[in-house]
């Protein structure tokens, strides 16, 4: 890769305390706290694992919730968790939630692979199928990809704000990396997120509708220059089909 060093974004057990500004999240930090009242972010969900990871998550189907695939695998036994260890908080915020709600069965990419995350990254999705309906609005998946240029929002529970849903609406995605197939694009964008926010969706909105352009999973720092601040990196879902 000519990237010198990437960051996935997932929430780790354990993190790092009184850091000045969380990873991925620039100087001129454009995220706001948004209303999980209204759309889009009602559909926003906060997924997390009996193992203390925590993501975020988007319902796309009324019992289907979008996440990112390493937000689900256990380093330490090498494998995906299991779907019963995993919970779905809706209407999350200031540690109340309006709907809890496990993981019936989950389904990934049947190529991604854990123990080589760089190489996966075009297959980073996880669909979670829910015990019960969400309840809330689905968000529908972009017919096309977004293009560079594309105004975008990323939205999630940063590590900084892990409590409160953010969202950065003031952002473009910049270029469309190569890729394997179009389905499998990755898309890198300016927007503010840092960890907590893997499997948070990038939001298209067109002609006043919004969908999923694709699911948040990492920062990428430039090459030969750590003080580069990083670009977020996507992983398109156009061609994304339910199990």
């Amino acid at each position: 890769m000519a990237w010198l060093w990437l960051a996935l974004l997932a929430f780790p057990v354990a993190g790092a305390a009184g850091t000045p500004r969380a990873p991925g999240v620039a100087d001129d930090d454009r995220r706001q706290v948004v209303d999980i009242t209204t759309p889009p972010w009602n559909s926003m969900a906060r997924v997390q694992t009996n193992i203390g990871g925590k993501c975020t998550g988007t319902v796309i189907a009324r019992r289907l919730v979008l996440t990112a695939a390493h937000c689900l695998y256990n380093s330490r036994t090498r494998r995906l968790l299991a779907p019963q260890s995993l919970h779905v908080l809706l209407g999350y915020e200031r540690g109340d939630y309006k709907t809890h709600l496990t993981v019936a069965d989950l389904r990934v990419s049947p190529l991604y692979d854990g123990t080589r995350p760089g190489e996966s990254l075009h297959h980073d999705w996880a669909l979670l199928r829910l015990s019960a309906p969400a309840g809330v609005p689905a968000l529908p998946l972009a017919t096309a990809p977004a293009a560079p240029g594309d105004r975008v929002a990323v939205a999630g529970y940063s590590q900084d704000r892990v409590h409160m849903l953010m969202a950065d609406r003031q952002c473009a995605v910049k270029t469309a990396l190569p890729a394997p197939s179009p389905e499998a694009a990755l898309l890198l964008h300016d927007c503010s997120a840092s960890r907590g926010t893997s499997g948070g969706p990038l939001l298209v909105e067109r002609n006043g509708t919004w969908s999923v352009g694709g699911i948040n999973i990492g920062i990428m720092g430039g090459a030969g220059n750590l003080a580069l601040w990083p670009d977020g990196l996507a992983a398109a879902v156009a061609a994304l089909s339910g199990p």
